[in-house]
């Protein structure tokens, strides 16, 4: 079954992750809503472990939704980019880690660079796909349900249904929540505005300056009272 069927997995032990997790909301700073690195970790973590379930009782939805987690945390796509990825945009020949994004904001394509694991990631859910008899030619949808491939719709289901099994779904800004924390952490680590903007796809480093201006914020959280 696939996720636009609309089944939803029951976790082993939801309520108790639940209630651990009500309290640690998502932040909100200036407009920009982002979760924090231990709940995105949690998110990644369930998913992966439910793909890994799911392929030794043979099913195959978490496997799909696995990719989709992975590929939406690991790269800061848009949801309409994700949805639109096709096997051959995966750029992963030697020394290659990327993504091509076809379509972007404003029509624009680019190119996306990935973590390594992503990409090992993606080459083997490609392999997968093929070893069921899914199409996974050059221009074939990466993600396909039942229904065909999957919408920017069907994916915002299933990242809200995680999260909010998980209890940390909030006002609802589920998948793009998932974007800015991509961004804030990339900023965190490397403190390189251009960097993320190419990654982001955005026309200007001012839209891409908010992620700055965040993690000042963070920044004088840590350091209000430092002596006391």
């Amino acid at each position: 079954m696939d996720s636009d069927t609309g089944r939803v997995i029951q976790f082993p032990g939801t309520q108790q992750k639940s209630s651990r997790n009500q309290a640690h909301t998502i932040t909100n700073i200036d407009g920009v809503k982002y979760y924090s690195d231990q709940q995105i970790k949690l998110l990644r973590r369930t998913v992966r472990d439910q793909a890994a379930l799911d392929l030794e009782r043979g099913q195959i939805t978490a496997v799909r939704e696995w990719a989709v987690i992975d590929l939406l945390t690991s790269s800061g796509l848009r949801v309409s980019e994700a949805a639109n990825v096709r096997c051959g945009d995966i750029k992963a020949g030697y020394g290659e880690s990327a993504l091509f994004v076809r379509d972007g904001k404003g029509a624009k394509s680019r190119t996306v660079q990935i973590p390594d694991a992503l990409k090992r990631h993606l080459k083997q859910y490609v392999v997968w796909k093929a070893s069921r008899g899914e199409p996974a030619g050059p221009d074939d949808y990466l993600f396909v349900g039942q229904r065909g491939p999957w919408s920017s719709q069907a994916i915002q289901f299933l990242v809200k249904k995680y999260l909010k099994a998980l209890g940390i779904y909030e006002n609802e800004k589920a998948v793009h929540a998932l974007r800015h924390s991509y961004a804030v952490e990339y900023y965190r680590q490397e403190k390189d505005l251009r960097g993320l903007q190419k990654q982001l796809g955005h026309s200007s480093v001012e839209t891409t300056q908010i992620y700055a201006d965040v993690t000042a914020q963070d920044i004088q959280k840590q350091i209000r009272g430092l002596w006391g």
